[in-house]
């Protein structure tokens, strides 16, 4: 019936045309959201096969039923017969969820801290493909429920609105109940460590060239700072930024636990200088993010933040985003003192900030309203507080931007070293 239903509908070129038009706007939206935390060659480099073709093949069937379901509710509406609560809130549900497991597993989840869902994808047993299988489920549900409005069916008694709200109440409890589960039942999609996010060339021995500038933004023994860890991680816990227990969680749900001295920065602090490497960049992100978020410092407190995001402070990913820590958002932003800045210094953090961009959004670091503008930000203050110049804070950006963002880094390498025959590593 569902069938013959979608068939009528669709013989109309007109709905045909509508059918077409919205599942490949919804591809191309698809992609955008995909392209703010990842890109192809690093989520391909990243996951195993089984799990990029699964992603790939349920993006196109949630695109494919998104603009059946858009195409039958309108045909429905158009003749006025109406339409079910079903056909609707599937149809929006499913659409919404799926966008919502776009992108890596490991930022590209970034829709779920507005359901107060925190860590990402990698939280998620199967890494956010239950998500895009629930919301296919939706969608068929509306491609069904509106089949049988088009050909005149009605649903028996209560079940118009029961079923749907039954579907509807355990996908959400699913949506919050799959990151809970223990470590043992999570599936290894992953093909690297997920803190390990660079990019390596299809054949090194190929294309040495290319091996080499890629160990030029992302150097094998990392890139040290003139900033030591010291108690920065100790105070974030302390003051309530940082729970300690989520933090651990998002690591281990994520498939890279924290190592002891990653517990031991956050607990008792360790008097040794800061090195980002591959291995450790995700970790350092979040404890930046912490550090950017947290101290008080009035780039947050009289700059864009305010300027531009006036009363929606709270809700830039920056900022609503940050979902592990004891305190709601804005009982800490800009609430604790931890790096205190002369106005030299402050200077110095305020002109890198606002040289200083990221390919995510295209914001500077003076605007910080996602989570790597936000550890920049930080970064740059504990640099500046160790003494740092501006030439050493433009470099240290430039390398942790680079680490956060490795193929995004290599494409600009590429660039200027073609055009301009400058050198990533050169000051």
């Amino acid at each position: 019936m569902t069938v013959m239903g979608v068939r009528s509908v669709l013989a109309n070129a007109t709905y045909l045309v509508l059918a077409l038009s919205v599942g490949l706007n919804y591809l191309a939206l698809d992609y955008v959201i995909f392209s703010q935390s990842t890109t192809f060659t690093i989520f391909f480099a990243q996951n195993s096969a089984l799990y990029v073709w699964m992603s790939i093949g349920l993006s196109l069937a949630t695109a494919a039923l998104f603009g059946i379901s858009a195409a039958m509710i309108a045909h429905n509406l158009a003749r006025h017969m109406g339409t079910t609560a079903a056909a609707a809130g599937g149809g929006a549900a499913g659409a919404a969820f799926g966008a919502i497991a776009s992108g890596c597993p490991v930022c590209g989840a970034w829709l779920l801290p507005l359901l107060g869902i925190s860590g990402s994808l990698a939280a998620f047993p199967f890494q956010g493909l239950e998500i895009k299988a629930l919301a296919v489920a939706l969608l068929l549900l509306s491609v069904r429920s509106s089949a049988r409005t088009a050909l005149g069916v009605c649903e028996p008694g209560r079940g118009r609105v029961l079923v749907p709200l039954a579907i509807g109440g355990l996908f959400v409890a699913a949506l919050y109940a799959l990151p809970k589960l223990p470590p043992q039942y999570k599936f290894g999609f992953s093909q690297t460590r997920v803190a390990e996010r660079t990019v390596a060339p299809r054949s090194a021995t190929a294309r040495p060239s290319l091996a080499s500038l890629i160990r030029r933004i992302n150097p094998d023994e990392g890139f040290t700072i003139r900033a030591r860890y010291g108690g920065i991680g100790r105070k974030l816990v302390e003051d309530g930024v940082i729970d300690l227990d989520l933090f651990k969680q998002v690591y281990i749900r994520a498939g890279a636990p924290l190592t002891p001295k990653q517990l031991l920065i956050l607990t008792e602090g360790l008097d040794e200088p800061i090195t980002i490497t591959r291995k450790n960049s995700y970790f350092l992100l979040n404890l930046f993010w912490a550090l950017g978020l947290a101290n008080k410092n009035s780039i947050l407190e009289k700059g864009e933040m305010v300027t531009i995001g006036k009363d929606q402070i709270a809700s830039f990913a920056s900022t609503g985003g940050w979902t592990i820590a004891k305190r709601p958002v804005m009982k800490i932003y800009a609430k604790s003192e931890i790096v205190t800045l002369t106005p030299e210094q402050q200077a110095r953090v305020l002109t890198v900030a606002r040289n200083a961009y990221r390919p995510c959004c295209g914001n500077s670091t003076a605007f910080p309203d996602c989570n790597h503008g936000m550890a920049l930000l930080g970064m740059l203050q504990l640099l500046a507080a160790s003494g740092a110049s501006l030439d050493e804070m433009y470099d240290a950006a430039k390398y942790f931007n680079a680490f956060w963002f490795p193929q995004e880094y290599l494409d600009l390498a590429i660039y200027f070293k073609a055009k301009d025959g400058l050198d990533f590593a050169l000051k």
